[in-house]
């Protein structure tokens, strides 16, 4: 495997929770972006439930569904066990978790749709971690040969899979932000309901992260 997209399932929860019908009363789109990435990013539903878009239990469902769709796209490319599966499932949380990111003010539009403003702080976690990960890579041949029986493939897989952990480990540990930038989500009456714009929710995602990554002559 020689690419790996950078995290995407906030897009997926942002996308489908809490939408809002439009029924006459006046939508504080602020206060509604803020509760829907909070939730997405933060895993934090106070302000979810007090808006009434769901319940706590809808909102635990729908934030773990997100993660659930990144693991999914994981294991599916990366050999890992249970115990691996849940590392990358923390480390994806914690990503998410320290997003950075300010929903400014709303401005309404003649269609009746709104017009959010976001500063946010792009964060560098993967671009470092895959710096250490292509320099960690390369003692794995050396440390198998090293053993007195050759590891099997999928042993090998995930050896490197642990390199990849440890590596994002260590990014995060030590992450960095460059300066604040900002960008504005439009939450558009579709069909009498108040929507994020899709594209407009990807635009921030890719924002608040590095740009997409690779694993540089690694072959899962």
């Amino acid at each position: 495997m020689k690419q790996i997209k950078k995290i995407s399932a906030a897009v997926s929860c942002l996308l489908v929770c809490g939408l809002l019908a439009a029924c006459g009363a006046k939508l504080d789109a602020r206060a509604y972006l803020q509760a829907m990435l909070d939730l997405s990013y933060k895993g934090d539903s106070a302000a979810y439930v007090e808006m009434k878009l769901g319940t706590s239990e809808e909102a635990a469902a729908l934030y773990e569904r997100g993660i659930n769709s990144e693991m999914t796209f994981f294991t599916e490319k990366l050999s890992m066990s249970e115990d691996l599966e849940a590392d990358f499932r923390s480390l994806f949380k914690e990503i998410y978790g320290k997003a950075k990111y300010t929903v400014g003010e709303a401005k309404k539009q003649e269609d009746g749709s709104y017009v959010v403003e976001i500063t946010y702080e792009r964060m560098k976690v993967f671009e470092p971690a895959l710096t250490v990960y292509n320099n960690n890579i390369a003692s794995l041949p050396e440390a198998w040969e090293a053993m007195e029986e050759m590891p099997a493939q999928e042993e090998m897989l995930e050896d490197m899979t642990e390199v990849l952990r440890d590596a994002l480990q260590e990014s995060i540990g030590s992450v960095e932000y460059e300066a604040a930038q900002s960008l504005t989500i439009r939450i558009e009456l579709v069909e009498n309901v108040y929507t994020p714009n899709s594209e407009d929710v990807i635009a921030l995602e890719r924002a608040l992260f590095d740009s997409d990554y690779s694993l540089e002559d690694a072959e899962f």
